[in-house]
């Protein structure tokens, strides 16, 4: 491929063509709206043409138009926009579609957190580093469990597709990467993945400090929600599971 791959953008291709159909077979977007995340040269994107009715795709890297100009051109339901994917009003996108890529590894948490805040998704399915896919389906008490581990766990059904060994993406990268696929079980709930992160913003903080420092609650206010949960004032947020936030976010609104 006649490419200057950008290490600014991330860019890992995958070339294994197996691989990819089993990712689009997996995503479930017979006749389907798309919006692709990363077209890169189109690896993906030209199997995505063969089953979807619509496909939006973002790439950030404008060299890349020789490439996926050759699909648009042949696929008319295919549009390729050339805009950072962070930069995106997703919002503006009013029917149901589904969301599809391979993410770069050094925004794939704020591109997932954008994602959960987005309305009319219907399925993400992501090829990410698989420590992030780790962190994401992480248990309480562990180092990767994180904000984002309860914000997804709450809002999504997550489901590992396949693990893709680094030495199938040219040029190859560091690590190696995991596909999964969210279905969303509920509307996403702003107002408690907020609340989340600020219970989250400094993991070695109790609970109470935290909400204290992030959202200026009375830590006495949080003590006595603690307590009638049968929780520990001292609880951090690292040691409660996907119910006790649920629990103590309710408290609070009561």
């Amino acid at each position: 491929m006649n490419h200057q791959f950008k290490k600014k953008y991330g860019q890992n291709f995958l070339k294994d063509e197996n691989l990819l159909k089993k990712i689009v077979h997996s995503a479930n977007i017979h006749g389907e709206r798309v919006i692709e995340i990363g077209p890169g040269a189109g690896a993906l994107t030209k199997h995505l043409v063969t089953v979807a009715s619509e496909i939006i795709a973002f790439e950030i890297d404008e060299s890349l138009k020789e490439h996926l100009n050759k699909l648009t051109e042949t696929h008319q339901h295919l549009n390729v926009i050339y805009k950072d994917i962070l930069e995106v009003n997703l919002d503006e996108f009013e029917n149901p579609y589904h969301v599809i890529g391979n993410i770069p590894y050094h925004i794939t948490t704020p591109i997932i957190f954008k994602l959960s805040e987005a309305k009319n998704i219907k399925s993400i399915t992501l090829m990410m580093q698989e420590e992030v896919g780790n962190r994401i389906s992480a248990s309480p008490n562990t180092k990767e469990y994180n904000a984002l581990s309860v914000i997804l766990q709450h809002q999504y059904h997550i489901e590992k597709i396949v693990k893709v060994h680094r030495k199938m993406f040219y040029p190859i990268p560091n690590v190696d990467s995991v596909v999964l696929k969210f279905t969303p079980k509920r509307e996403a709930d702003i107002e408690f993945i907020q609340f989340v992160k600020a219970c989250f913003k400094q993991k070695r903080k109790t609970l109470a400090n935290n909400l204290y420092d992030q959202r200026n609650i009375p830590k006495e206010t949080t003590y006595d929600i603690l307590k009638t949960l049968g929780l520990s004032v001292n609880s951090r947020a690292e040691a409660l599971n996907l119910h006790n936030f649920i629990d103590i976010a309710k408290s609070f609104k009561k």
